[in-house]
């Protein structure tokens, strides 16, 4: 029972941190267990780590007062190559942040 306390008092404390994570805390605190039983013990309790958002850059600001350009090639009919061509702007991720590319 206080190995399950000192689990949900790490647990608690960090939400973000899973088994692994917590396992090297209880050892640095002293305690001798075993990943699985770690793992075990954090699923019964419902004690696992809540998982951070992936980034999503912001590509589209749709509150705006300019004006919008519509969309020519809706119901367009290609017959043919090289009617239509269509492009876009990707992002890469850098140290330094977003550099896009086109």
């Amino acid at each position: 029972m206080s190995l399950r306390d000192a689990i949900q008092r790490l647990a608690l404390a960090n939400p973000h941190y899973g088994y692994r994570r917590i396992g090297v805390l209880l050892s640095r605190e002293g305690w001798r267990a075993n990943h699985k039983r770690v793992l075990r013990l954090m699923r019964e309790d419902n004690l696992l780590c809540l998982r951070k958002a992936p980034f999503v850059p912001m590509t589209t600001d749709a509150r705006h007062d300019w004006s919008i350009v519509p969309n020519r090639a809706r119901g367009l009919q290609l017959t043919d190559i090289d009617q239509l061509w269509v492009a876009d702007i990707p992002y890469v991720h850098l140290a330094e942040g977003l550099a896009f590319l086109a």
